[in-house]
């Protein structure tokens, strides 16, 4: 250190390291360290790592001038009332390091702050009175708490439990408030972070009634109260005290916001939460609000939420403002602009809604499912509270027209991204043996306000995704083009109105044309391969499965010139080897053409061109690995060349990115030899019809492939070894499909998938896999997967209705739930399914034993609220037939009713299962009942449909 030169108005402070009471403090001062706390050289000690531990280790004289100190802290400036301050060294008790960051900050002005550093330099601050330090330190505070910056989120969420305890020790309340309030803003980032179980509780009671906490769903709120609770030993099983801090917390979350299937995933929190608040937390701060699956959200918790949201008193005023504005330019504009006839079409503003507030950071809205919003109303929501709105998806709510396109042109001018899709059951015209209703909806008008984008067109529009809309015709989708000309990504799927001339003349319209086309299961043709084969696009997906009337010479035409496809999906087309031979891309990231006559003589030069392949699918193709392919004609030949069985999979194992794998035709033991290698991203595999894996392949599998999420086996051979194999080296398994296999579970299988069921399961299913199951095994297993979302079973003779109430009692979350064959389930009828699984989506019931009330599909309409799908047998009616309704309301979620029926061989008789219950039931027919917005369809086909 160097030598600092006498002078009168110095003050030497002297700051002795920490040492055991039996050493004596004296002893360091003949090595004491001197440093001159005037100058810059002395200040930038601190940036040096090794210089700082040795400071920290040894005795410092730190050497300043008085007058300096007595500016600039109350502490010194007190000292001159007592005969230290006649003193020229003084005696300091504090972190030399930190004393040298406010010595730089008394001569400089520039106090460098840290997360790690702001409780001890807070505490420094506070004991010797630097007043102007502690300013400082709240306003970085301030500023930091609406930082974007990951990095420093998590260093402040890391440092929040030492700067909460050093302000509530020393008074600090403005600093207190900052650690609530930075909390509140930032709590999804914070929750994301494993320093998150570490904060105190009294901090996050703070937070959580701070008005400016921002989530952007209410189950991300509970999951992660959930997880501090457990962290912090918090359970129903724990002492008065630790259960009381647990109800505090819990009580804040607002059971209304919450989708249905959360709520009865944590069913026993039930009687924890708040019933009470309906308003959904609406902050200035917010980027993107979730509400999927709330079924309780309506017009009025919109509006209401909107006028009541917390957000700062400076900022509320100028937003009603500016919405009140909004609301007087567009009546004027309607009435000025428009004219009247537009005026007439824009949604009305209903009195009892009270003005808005203006959410500018609001960006990305979810609603999901959630069928109590009318479109008018959403529409005129999103306008006045979302101006900036660039996403909005709205899955699954049948309430809601095409025409809110045009509605959300004026409002959200900066939309970029909808998407309005329905789930809906796909049904080829050729599988229809007889139509039995088919007439248009009463009150339905496929009228569309175009009027509207005659002055606000969806400028900005780039991502629309219509999938399954069966209103959407060719005039329609022409009239939504023209108004979108930015669009570059397009999902029609399922809509089977459109005609093939019609999508081919609206996708001419676009001048910057797609880069990305979803169309599987409509009649995309020729006239489209025209112009989708156009050199000047840049087509990067193009999903065109189950397109039955594309031609091989049209699937050419395509992948002969667009070579730029990262996603191509041509299962169940007419796809053969010489299209896929034409493809020359190198970008591919995803490809199916699965159910198709591609060989290994195609497939090959494709995987190799595509190194970054993550998902391919080819189950369903015969030829992929055989040394003879099929000729349109039938007949076969010898390929020249071709590769031998493991060729093509020893191809895909020199690749170590792929993800996906499902595979069928000829995959076995010696395929899994060749791909063993490198595979060790793989997240999905599945084996179907043709291939031929054992229990020993199990082993391998979860020895090299320990990353599975979703295992699907179908018509494999394995038994409690394998499934055993698969519990103990699978872990990280989330679906888990075992189909028609050869070989079955006893139950020493079915005990072990109880005991070491993988902890994130969310799917099973077991299907003609456990004939010898029981009540007490179904009621173990439904205890072990409570989590589960989706479950199915089939073949499961020895089942009683006991069964059936053991798993609507403890897998009240299921959304799909599949029971067939097995024994007697529902000879006590379903109501147990209808009162305790409300967030059933798809249901399936067939042949679980004569019970099911007449009234069965009528009640399920009106108790299960996100039931589209429902699938039923009249042998298992307690009369034989069953009572459906005309009409579904638009706000109904059900779409899609079959009713398969039977006859019996040896009497001819059609529906109930004769007397002893073991009569052979043979298929006969199912009538499919479908309600779409346009149109009430009825009719019978002959194929099973599962």
């Amino acid at each position: 250190m160097a030598e600092t030169v006498e002078s009168p108005g110095l003050l030497h402070l002297d700051f002795l390291p920490f040492v055991d009471s039996g050493e004596s403090q004296a002893a360091y001062a003949a090595e004491r360290m001197t440093i001159d706390g005037r100058t810059e050289e002395g200040w930038e000690w601190v940036s040096d790592e090794r210089v700082c531990a040795e400071l920290r280790s040894n005795p410092v004289q730190i050497v300043v001038e008085k007058s300096r100190l007595e500016k600039n802290s109350s502490y010194f400036r007190a000292l001159k009332s007592f005969r230290e301050g006649a003193s020229e060294r003084v005696q300091v008790d504090c972190d030399v390091l930190l004393f040298i960051i406010l010595l730089k900050f008394f001569y400089t002005g520039i106090l460098n702050i840290t997360p790690s550093e702001v409780a001890t330099l807070l505490e420094t601050s506070v004991f010797f009175g630097v007043d102007e330090a502690i300013d400082r330190i709240e306003t970085w505070m301030t500023v930091t708490s609406t930082t974007n910056d990951p990095e420093l989120i998590s260093n402040v969420v890391n440092a929040l439990p030492a700067i909460w305890d050093t302000s509530n020790r020393y008074g600090q309340y403005a600093v207190k408030n900052f650690c609530s309030r930075f909390l509140a803003i930032n709590f999804i980032s914070a929750a994301a972070q494993g320093a998150f179980v570490d904060l105190p509780c009294t901090l996050l009671n703070a937070c959580l009634n701070h008005p400016q906490l921002t989530v952007d769903s209410e189950a991300r709120l509970l999951e992660a109260l959930v997880r501090w609770c457990e962290a912090q030993d918090l359970t129903e099983e724990a002492d008065e005290e630790k259960r009381e801090r647990r109800v505090q917390l819990l009580d804040k979350v607002r059971a209304s916001l919450l989708p249905q299937k959360i709520l009865l995933a944590r069913y026993s929190l039930k009687d924890l939460l708040d019933y009470k608040s309906r308003t959904i937390r609406l902050t200035s701060y917010l980027k993107s609000l979730d509400l999927s699956g709330c079924h309780e959200v309506d017009e009025d918790v919109l509006f209401n939420s909107s006028s009541r949201a917390s957000v700062p008193d400076e900022i509320v005023e100028s937003d009603e403002r500016l919405a009140s504005a909004r609301v007087e330019e567009s009546s004027s504009t309607s009435s000025g602009r428009v004219g009247s006839q537009v005026e007439s079409i824009l949604p009305i503003r209903s009195a009892k809604w009270p003005i808005g507030r203006s959410f500018k950071a609001l960006t990305n809205v979810t609603l999901s499912q959630c069928n109590m919003i009318p479109q008018d109303a959403l529409a005129l929501w999103l306008g006045e509270t979302c101006p900036n709105l660039t996403k909005l998806v709205a899955v699954n709510c049948p309430q809601i027209e095409l025409m809110l396109l045009p509605l959300l042109s004026k409002g959200c001018p900066q939309l970029q991204t909808l998407d309005i899709s329905l789930d809906t059951f796909s049904l080829e015209e050729s599988d229809i043996s007889k139509t039995l209703v088919h007439r248009k909806a009463k009150g339905f008008s496929a009228k569309l306000h175009f009027l509207i984008w005659g002055v606000y067109p969806l400028r900005q529009l780039s991502s629309l995704s219509l999938r399954g809309r069966s209103e959407l015709k060719d005039r329609i989708l022409n009239n939504v083009l023209i108004n979108c000309q930015a669009l570059l990504e397009l999902d029609i799927s399922m809509c089977t109105a459109l005609s093939d001339h019609g999508i081919s003349e609206a996708l001419k319209l676009l001048p910057k044309g797609l880069q990305s086309l979803r169309a599987r299961c409509t009649k995309i043709g020729p006239s489209c391969c025209n112009v989708l084969s156009l050199s000047a696009l840049d087509l990067q997906t193009l999903d065109v499965e189950s397109c039955h009337g594309l031609s091989a010479e049209g699937i050419s035409s395509i992948l002969e010139l667009q070579d730029s496809l990262e996603t191509l999906l041509l299962g169940g087309t007419s796809v053969d080897d010489s299209a896929l031979l034409l493809f020359k891309g190198r970008r591919l990231r995803e490809l199916s053409v699965r159910d198709t006559k591609v060989s290994a003589n195609a497939l090959g030069p494709v995987i190799r061109m595509n190194e970054g392949l993550r998902s391919l699918d080819i189950r369903g193709c015969p030829n992929v690995c055989t040394s003879e392919v099929e000729d349109n004609d039938g007949s076969t030949h010898s390929s020249a060349g071709l590769p031998h069985d493991g060729r093509l999979f020893e191809q895909l194992g020199s690749s170590n990115l792929l993800e996906e794998l499902k595979v069928g035709w000829r995959f076995s033991y010696f395929a899994l030899e060749a791909m063993e290698p490198n595979q060790k991203l793989l997240k999905n595999f599945e084996v179907g019809v043709g291939g031929s894996l054992c229990n020993m392949c199990l082993g391998k599998i979860s020895m090299h492939w320990s990353s599975l999420q979703k295992l699907t086996l179908c018509f494999q051979t394995i038994d409690d070894d394998g499934i055993i194999e698969i519990l103990d080296g699978l872990r990280g398994l989330q679906v888990l499909e075992v189909r028609k296999n050869i070989g079955y579970l006893t139950s020493r299988g079915i005990a072990a998938l109880v005991a070491r069921c993988p902890p994130g399961l969310k799917v099973l299913k077991l299907d003609r896999f456990a004939p010898g199951m029981s009540d007490d095994d179904l009621l173990q297993l439904s205890r072990s997967c409570k989590d589960l979302s989706h479950f199915s079973l089939v073949g499961c003779s020895y089942l009683t209705a006991r069964s059936l109430v053991s798993i609507t009692e403890n897998m009240r979350a299921l959304t799909e739930l599949r029971l067939e064959e097995c024994g007697g389930l529902t000879t006590n009828g379903g109501a147990c399914v209808l009162k305790s699984c409300k967030a059933l989506e798809r249901l399936i019931l067939r042949h679980n034993g004569k019970g099911l009330e007449e009234d069965f599909v009528m009640k399920a309409t009106h108790e299960l609220l996100h039931l589209w799908y429902l699938s039923l047998d009249f042998c298992d009616s307690v009369s034989d037939r069953f009572e459906t309704p005309e009409v579904v309301p638009l706000e109904d979620s059900l779409s899609t009713v079959l009713l398969s029926r039977c006859h019996v061989p040896e009497s001819g008789l059609v529906g109930p299962v004769m007397s002893d219950g073991n009569a052979k039931r043979n298929h006969k027919d199912t009538i499919v009942l479908r309600w779409t917005r346009d149109r009430i369809h009825a009719c019978t086909i002959k194929r099973r449909v599962y």
